[in-house]
């Protein structure tokens, strides 16, 4: 403990200088969804912005608004609460999910009710950030992306200013209601943030009209501090905390009774005006996560407890037109059981889940910009020493591993081009390799059922690092109102993770059998991603976007599991000021390419329309009312997770509902 502590003092009492380094960005367009297309020219790097509108602010479940684009898919647990994102068909830790470049939570569930996505607070959220595939190693370890949610900017201001936003809303189907308020205090010096929100849910009916368990209670609060020494520092202080209450999973056989969630960040940033040295960047933080689950007669009650710390040191260098990123990163990260109340009948455990286990990484990064006339050249390198351990062993995994110490030094490397072909064209090409270490999950879980199906998983210490080698081609048109991307890329997975059924007796008499958690040795994906823009009269604009991913196991030729069918969304919108409409349309294809081993059954196809309206009342005041599954159609994401009543059967879309919203901004 008193390591921990430590670790805890030296990260937020460390002095040292610092800079936000911030990406630029050319947009084309931003509709009133939340997609913001971005130009990949010569200043991006296979990026592309999500920014928030006024029913995001209000949303508790920041994975639903990844959703809002067709490569980003969703695992969902319960109905109403925490989407877990699935991008390409990578997942989990194999996407690196952080809130302003640093920080984040590890989920203290084993089953992950409480995901790294649902400690982001979305009403502070100005947009996120998504790097696509194994190029972009600055802000840690990508192997299948990084996702970065951007909090607000300070904004200093000569005189003494009070400013805010307070909003409210209701959905009809669930009887949900959302409040949430901002305000901020700014001068010369200092700009100083206080935020909250409230949501409150019941269970929805779908589109069949049967009742989901999907109840919820949600709610945050936090203040942060941004204090400007001079023009070339300023140092920013975050403290919040996440509260859950009494929440239904519907595909799980325990529901989170609590989750109690306290974050900090650190931040300090500087300027320099020397002849290379241009900024510095210190960023450190501190997540604790302390979790109750049960099941509904609560006779049985499980407590775990997670702990998240580390910092980060950038520096930035530039050499004429040429730019140079070096920096140090450390991260741990821990969970252990606390308390479990069972039934007098139930066996005594070999063990606790998570049996008191950590991870410490420490990475080396590196990026080179090199800028020309109509291209530009980006060079990245990562290195990580990757150590993980637990104290409270099992025997059985004592048997299959010995100390169960699990050591790696893993290395990723990308090099990406884009280059203009004329004014209106530009082509761009990404090769990456990225290798990743075992979670803490697929490293030390013991005998507890986290995947698609019953089957209990037991980790594996002596998992070698999988790597993703990935290639990304590029193509992007852009000429007066006309937008056109399109994204084709390749992934061959060496020493791919997943679950293999080995003969181990199952802890519960209700699994199946059990997984090992084993290297598999090849596999790959592949897909394509296009979106087309077009302002076709000036009050109108259409806008499509469509994502397909295909992937294999090489050794046995079946299809990987978990992975989305083609997504295809079109869009009409219409600005009308004051009022502003806009017509959605989604169409989800059949799945039939699934893995049975793992429980995966087919998905039929789907279509759903949705209508939104925004009304500008009067000045920085905006009224919203939208029909969500205006059919009222029963469908389920193929990535839903089965009833824990019914296994043949996933959860179900919320049916019909009439939203309306309000916002005030002050």
């Amino acid at each position: 403990m008193n390591i921990k502590l430590y670790s805890i003092a030296a990260i937020f009492f460390a002095t040292t200088h610092t800079l936000f380094a911030q990406q630029e960005q050319d947009s084309t367009y931003r509709n009133i969804e939340v997609v913001k297309i971005t130009k990949v020219l010569p200043k991006s790097q296979n990026k592309q912005n999500l920014e928030t509108k006024q029913s995001d602010l209000l949303n508790h479940d920041a994975g639903k608004f990844l959703n809002s684009i067709p490569e980003i898919n969703g695992i969902k647990k319960a109905g109403n609460y925490a989407t877990d994102p699935v991008l390409r068909g990578f997942k989990y830790e194999q996407l690196n999910i952080v809130i302003d470049g640093a920080a984040h939570a590890v989920n203290a569930c084993p089953s992950r009710m409480d995901p790294a996505v649902s400690q982001v607070n979305m009403n502070m959220v100005q947009e996120a950030e998504i790097y696509k595939g194994p190029y972009h190693f600055r802000y840690g370890n990508s192997f299948g992306g990084t996702i970065n949610f951007v909090t607000l900017a300070p904004e200093f201001t000569e005189n003494l200013k009070l400013g805010g936003r307070i909003s409210s809303g209701y959905e009809s189907n669930g009887n949900v209601i959302r409040n949430e308020l901002f305000s901020q205090l700014s001068h010369q010096k200092i700009v100083w943030d206080l935020f909250g929100s409230y949501q409150k849910g019941d269970r929805y009916k779908d589109g069949n009209g049967d009742e989901v368990r999907s109840a919820f209670l949600r709610y945050n609060m936090g203040t942060k501090g941004n204090f400007k020494w001079n023009d070339q520092n300023v140092t920013t202080i975050q403290i919040n905390t996440n509260q859950g209450r009494d929440v239904e999973f519907a595909a799980l056989n325990m529901d989170l009774i609590y989750d109690k969630t306290w974050m900090f960040q650190l931040k300090h940033l500087a300027e320099f005006n020397q002849k290379y040295l241009k900024h510095l960047d210190f960023n450190s933080y501190y997540s604790f996560v302390d979790h109750s689950m049960g099941t509904p007669d609560r006779k049985m009650v499980s407590d775990v407890q997670s702990t998240t710390y580390g910092a980060r040191l950038e520096s930035k260098f530039a050499f004429g037109k040429n730019i140079f990123y070096t920096g140090l990163d450390y991260k741990h990260e821990g969970a252990e059981n606390i308390r479990m109340i069972m039934p007098a009948m139930m066996p005594m455990r070999d063990g606790t889940s998570w049996q008191d286990s950590s991870i410490d990484q420490i990475g080396w990064f590196n990026e080179y910009q090199m800028n020309f006339k109509n291209s530009k050249l980006v060079a990245s390198l990562r290195l990580d020493y990757n150590k993980g351990d637990a104290k409270a062993l099992s025997n059985l995994f004592k048997t299959l591993y010995g100390d169960g110490k699990a050591e790696n030094l893993n290395h990723s490397l990308s090099l990406g081009y884009n280059k203009n072909l004329c004014n209106h064209n530009q082509l761009g090409i990404w090769l990456g390799r990225a290798q990743r270490s075992g979670s803490l999950t697929e490293i030390y879980i013991n005998r507890f059922a986290v995947g698609i199906d019953a089957y209990e998983l037991v980790g594996n210490p002596d998992l070698k690092p999988e790597t993703n080698n990935q290639i990304d081609l590029i193509f992007t048109h852009k000429k007066d109102n006309i937008f056109f991307q399109a994204d084709v890329f390749y992934s061959y997975l060496e020493n791919y993770i997943s679950g293999v059924i080995v003969p181990i007796k199952p802890y519960s008499m209700t699994a199946p059998g059990t997984r090992q958690i084993q290297n598999i040795e090849k596999a790959f994906k592949t897909g394509v991603e296009t979106r087309f823009n077009w302002q076709f009269l000036p009050k109108f604009r259409t806008e499509l976007a469509a994502a397909y991913t295909y992937a294999e196991d090489m050794n046995t030729n079946n299809p990987l599991p978990e992975i989305a069918p083609l997504d295809f969304r079109w869009n009409v919108l219409a600005d009308f000021s004051p009022v502003s409409l806009g017509l959605h349309y989604r169409y989800s294809a059949k799945q039939s390419r699934i893995n049975p081993t793992f429980g995966e059954f087919t998905t039929p196809e789907f279509s759903v329309f949705d209508f939104t309206s925004k009304y500008n009342i009067f000045k920085n005041a905006t009224l919203s009312f939208d029909v969500l599954n205006i059919f009222d159609r029963a469908y389920a994401e193929h990535l839903n997770r089965t009833l824990s009543t019914n296994k043949k059967q996933r959860i179900l879309a919320v049916g019909r509902s009439f939203n309306i919203g309000f916002s005030y901004n002050f």
